[in-house]
């Protein structure tokens, strides 16, 4: 067995992950295993093209075409069951990564955000956007600038007892990157192509084992890039329902927040890190050199 420290709990897995930090540990917050898809009742059904799901208000069962099955419950659990003999193990870790782990963390009262995130002064600064956006890159970006990074694609949302404040937790120490990312970015952190994300992609996976940070701390600012039709980068503050509206709509796999319960917490932890955290929408053009955006990034933090 295996011993993972990843999204702010430790993880006893069958399988490898190289994605995730090895840890030591007596007692695990999360299994995965192989094994069998147990039935589960009182669900809802929502099918997609390629992933269909099967939830309730404590387990999912979700098949993804040509790949796995994933059995997750209790917000400590995790049962994979490979298609067809499937052994190519870096699809089925993609997924477990993702959606399996956002559901274990939304069964423990955790709130998966899309963002990746720097850390400035002990406090955290998310890169937020739809797919295609530019968040990956911009944090490369501002890595290459010397900012410091804590976490891409997902950080942990929940309310510090301590203080009263939303804090984030880093998922996992990789940034996924494509091809035309880092021949633009030129950089020599991120020249490995060793770790293609799944096979026949280009899109490769850059470690950061080693400045790994564990710990959970406020948020500061949210940047939400979008692309616009002007040639120009605009720059708005969001502020009240439109900051909100935003900021909901970046929640990590929101077909999971199908109970009252999940989207009161997500209604509550969303309002609450409204109340200590700056949004600012920037409008870029679709064609845009990395170091135009980041100037205007850099500026706001």
């Amino acid at each position: 067995m295996y011993k993972y420290f990843g999204f702010g709990l430790q993880i006893l897995s069958d399988i490898e992950f190289p994605e995730l930090l090895p840890s030591i540990f007596d007692v695990p917050d999360v299994m995965i295993n192989i094994g069998e898809i147990p039935a589960i009742t009182n669900v809802k059904i929502i099918q997609g093209n390629d992933i269909s799901y099967i939830i309730n208000e404590e387990e999912l069962i979700f098949s993804v075409k040509d790949t796995a099955s994933y059995y997750v419950a209790y917000g400590r659990e995790i049962i994979i069951a490979p298609h067809n003999d499937v052994r190519e193990f870096r699809s089925i870790r993609l997924f477990v990564l993702a959606t399996a782990m956002a559901a274990i963390l939304t069964q423990r009262g955790l709130l998966p955000f899309h963002a990746s995130a720097i850390l400035e002064d002990g406090e955290l600064v998310f890169i937020c956007g739809y797919s295609g956006a530019g968040k990956s890159t911009t944090l490369a970006g501002l890595i290459k600038l010397g900012y410091t990074i804590f976490s891409d694609d997902i950080t942990v949302l929940q309310r510090d007892p301590d203080n009263n404040l939303i804090t984030g937790t880093a998922s996992y120490p990789m940034i996924k990157l494509w091809e035309d990312s880092l021949l633009t970015l030129n950089h020599q952190a991120f020249q490995d192509r060793s770790f293609p994300v799944r096979p026949g992609i280009k899109k490769y996976g850059i470690f950061f084992h080693d400045d790994f940070d564990r710990h959970q701390y406020p948020v500061k600012k949210i940047m939400l890039l979008k692309i616009g039709d002007d040639y120009r980068i605009h720059t708005e503050k969001l502020t009240g329902i439109h900051a909100f509206e935003a900021i909901s709509n970046q929640l990590y796999r929101p077909v999971l927040m199908q109970s009252q319960s999940l989207r009161m917490l997500s209604f509550n932890i969303v309002s609450k890190l409204l109340q200590h955290t700056d949004v600012y929408l920037i409008t870029r053009p679709s064609s845009c050199r990395p170091s135009r955006l980041l100037s205007v990034i850099s500026s706001l933090i």
